[in-house]
């Protein structure tokens, strides 16, 4: 089982992902949060991460389904897996792109509190033909 209060603090990022509201998700993250995309761009610090938040929840046309596959700490450090998928649909429902992939959030105690200093996302391979 995780560390006291790890549990809430991703249910609490979980939350503001699923709201689109930027200032709480921005609260989960430590100033020095990095985050790699799954096409291998790395953003450093909270406002660059921060900033494509603040876009990606803009726009509306986007449904991330996520799985939780392991919580785990040690210490004072805490590590996230969750699988997930990330989908965008056009102004008629249909849908125009569809991610499988996972990520990991890393998380630091600082202060009392559990804080993402980093997240990467790597996409899953494709399925193999039967």
């Amino acid at each position: 089982m995780a560390e006291s209060g790890l549990d809430e603090a991703l249910a609490e990022h979980l939350a503001a992902l699923d709201r689109k509201d930027l200032e709480a998700y921005a609260a989960t993250l430590a100033d020095e949060v990095v985050l790699i995309l799954p096409d291998g761009q790395v953003l450093a610090g909270k406002p660059a991460v921060v900033e494509l938040h603040r876009q990606l929840f803009a726009d509306g046309s986007w449904t991330q389904e996520r799985t939780v596959r392991t919580v785990t700490t040690v210490g004072s450090t805490g590590w996230v897996l969750i699988e997930y998928r990330f989908f965008t649909v056009d102004a008629d429902g249909r849908i125009v792109s569809d991610t499988n992939a996972y990520f990991t959030l890393t998380y630091a105690h600082v202060d009392g509190r559990w804080l993402v200093v980093a997240d990467q996302n790597t996409r899953k391979a494709p399925a193999a033909a039967q």
